[in-house]
């Protein structure tokens, strides 16, 4: 291209602002997208967790209500409170009234006067509830504890979500210093191409909605690549590559599955060598092996158990208490003593590295 072919500099001012606003959105849309995909993720492990937590707490309540074991109801209460996230727990008798709490000076109140408690002894099954407070909106996770198919009293856990807010204004500031330094990298890209491709940069255009919409069939961006120039080399070279991704993702989502049932099938395999208790569960939570130690420490019967979930044939809170800590430390051994089932145990849970997804959990009782 000679000087009286190229781009005039007000020009290439123009493409390249213009350019810069365009990648400037795309990087925004992306960037509030993952953001919110990043903290429904967290929210979503967060209230996993905490269903968990209610659920295996409630469901040992009865039993201490059962036995009338109101020193195992404070140690529960006591337990819950030390969990990460948690504020405050408590157990409301059917007309409102504190029971116990992890405040003393609350036990004996009559909680008609607060609309929570009184959703929460209304209510037939789990129930989450929200409102604000400090660092952010708390969240109560409450469960009817149900004794001869009577409702009893009910279990009322109270969640921060302070923790999620800190971890997202982190990835918040890291995101901002990541748009600044990809719109300076962008800049001087595109000022960088609109002097050497000068009159092809509305083809270059063309591409790269194409690219944001994958829209690969459109008739304009086929006649771009049918050229033999450098645009129309980079048009094939970029539906060429885009293709082969969706090609290589699929074939490893593939593979992934492949994988799991492989493993699945490994840890069923050398299960039958251990003889201390050991059970193997999937990414469920569901009984991939269970030998008959560990059936003898969890009383249940050996036949049967594969595929059931783990809360099917024990609901003992110290154990479940174990597996949901060992969800957040994930790849480490965590051990600890089951004074309830009088042995300790072992527990981790694998993840896969690339992609963070739970593979499953390993359970040794020693």
């Amino acid at each position: 291209m000679d000087k009286s072919e190229r781009p005039k500099i007000g020009i290439v001012i123009k493409l390249v602002v213009a350019q810069i606003g365009f990648f400037f959105v795309l990087v925004v849309v992306l960037g509030t997208i993952m953001y919110f995909y990043q903290k429904n993720v967290l929210m979503e492990q967060f209230s996993s967790n905490a269903r968990i937590i209610v659920q295996t707490y409630a469901y040992a309540c009865a039993d201490a209500k059962e036995s009338k074991d109101d020193l195992l109801l404070l140690s529960y209460i006591g337990r819950i409170k030390k969990l990460p996230d948690v504020m405050k727990a408590a157990i409301l008798d059917p007309e409102m009234r504190v029971q116990i709490h992890t405040e003393k000076s609350e036990i004996g109140k009559v909680m008609q006067g607060d609309p929570i408690s009184v959703k929460v002894v209304t209510s037939n099954d789990f129930l989450v509830q929200t409102y604000p407070g400090v660092g952010g909106d708390y969240y109560v996770f409450s469960m009817p504890i149900i004794l001869n198919m009577k409702k009893v009293a009910y279990l009322r856990i109270d969640f921060s979500s302070q923790s999620i807010g800190q971890i997202m204004d982190s990835y918040r500031e890291r995101a901002v210093l990541m748009v600044i330094i990809m719109l300076m990298m962008v800049a001087v890209g595109v000022y960088a191409v609109s002097f050497n491709v000068g009159k092809g940069i509305s083809e270059l255009m063309v591409i790269s909605d194409a690219i944001a919409d994958e829209k690969f069939d459109d008739p304009l961006f086929k006649e771009i690549a049918r050229r033999k120039d450098e645009i129309g080399g980079l048009a094939k070279v970029l539906s060429t590559t885009m293709e082969t991704v969706k090609t290589n993702y699929a074939a490893y989502k593939d593979k992934l599955s492949f994988t799991q049932m492989r493993f699945n099938y490994f840890l069923q395999s050398i299960g039958r060598y251990f003889t201390k208790g050991v059970i193997f569960l999937d990414q469920d939570n569901k009984i991939i092996y269970i030998n008959s130690p560990a059936c003898a420490i969890l009383s249940t019967m050996a036949e049967g158990n594969i595929g059931r979930h783990i809360l099917e044939i024990n609901k003992n809170a110290e154990l479940m208490e174990m597996l949901s800590s060992s969800l957040t430390k994930p790849n480490q051994i965590m051990k600890t003593e089951l004074i309830s089932l009088k042995t300790s145990a072992a527990v981790t849970t694998v993840q896969e590295e690339t992609t963070n997804e739970i593979i499953g959990i390993i359970i040794v009782f020693y």
